[in-house]
């Protein structure tokens, strides 16, 4: 009768053990939804890019013997939330600053296939003043000319 008493205490302490290491890993597994708070892990999201074209446009360029024509379509990278609607109420200064650019520009200048990259960053660095300077709301990452046609 000992030894059955014995085999009982024994075999409900296992039982108690058991449980006990099952209810301390559940609780260990379920203690972010559980507790909450410093111990949910919530990484900051993060905004992709959008890329936002503009409507091409035709701008007149000075040469050795008679004018020129460039033909212009180009986008904008921004992480921004209200680009599509900036690029909309902007359109008009944004147009006005890249014909100035351009118009400065020379077709020796223009045609030089190595001029493309400097043409993007200044362009980029003169619309991000110009928005700025116009108070819209917006950061513009990179300006991408999508095709550049000079006649």
């Amino acid at each position: 009768m000992s030894f059955i008493k014995k085999s009982a205490k024994r075999i409900q302490f296992s039982i108690f053990i058991t449980a006990w290491t099952a209810a301390i890993f559940w609780a260990g597994w379920q203690s972010p939804t559980l507790i909450g708070g410093p111990f949910l892990t919530q990484e900051p999201e993060v905004k992709l890019a959008q890329f936002y074209p503009l409507d091409k446009f035709v701008i007149s360029i000075t040469g050795e013997e008679y004018p020129h024509y460039l033909l212009l379509e180009m986008a904008f990278k921004s992480r921004s939330s209200n680009v599509a609607r900036t690029i909309k109420a902007a359109d008009p200064v944004i147009r006005n600053s890249l014909m100035k650019m351009f118009s400065k520009k020379h077709f020796n200048e223009l045609k030089n296939a190595q001029q493309f990259e400097p043409l993007q960053k200044e362009a980029h660095v003169l619309l991000s003043l110009v928005l700025a300077e116009n108070n819209f709301d917006i950061e513009l990452d990179d300006v991408l000319f999508t095709r550049m046609v000079i006649q």
